[in-house]
């Protein structure tokens, strides 16, 4: 029983978890703007580019990441975020479809930010001898999720 239930979990992992698995598989899902974070230019009638320092922020809708991010060299991108609207069950149900597990959990001011960690997602930091992938944050009904963190907004 417990192999069985051992092989259905593997499948199901293997299944979310590619190499080319990026939280903009996941934004497909959510109304709401994505971001991308990268050392690359580029420009798209798609999407709005802005210099940020050495780097750049792409700003598109969530359901054009997954196309733009395809035409981007991968070893430029730096990260990835998306904002949208939802409540403390739309986090809950977001964690569990990133089979993610939470590392901490702070309050600042009136935003809750989440830290957790997902095997799905190859980047990570490392705080407190823990790994962190993904870094939500939440005010009233806004929630923003960022991976490996919330590196800025546009």
């Amino acid at each position: 029983m417990y192999k069985q239930l051992g092989l259905i979990f593997l499948l199901v992992l293997l299944f979310f978890y590619s190499p080319d698995y990026t939280l903009c598989d996941t934004a497909l899902y959510y109304n709401g703007t994505f971001h991308i974070y990268t050392y690359q230019n580029f420009t798209s009638n798609n999407i709005t580019t802005i210099k940020n320092g050495n780097g750049y922020i792409l700003t598109m809708d969530n359901k054009n990441a997954k196309n733009i991010y395809r035409n981007l060299d991968k070893n430029k991108v730096i990260g990835f975020s998306f904002e949208t609207t939802g409540d403390d069950n739309d986090i809950k149900n977001l964690l569990q479809k990133l089979h993610s597990t939470i590392i901490f959990i702070e309050k600042i001011d009136e935003i809750t930010f989440i830290y957790a960690y997902s095997p799905i997602f190859d980047e990570f930091i490392t705080y407190n001898n823990e790994k962190i992938n993904i870094q939500i944050s939440k005010n009233e009904q806004n929630i923003q999720i960022g991976v490996p963190l919330i590196l800025g907004s546009a």
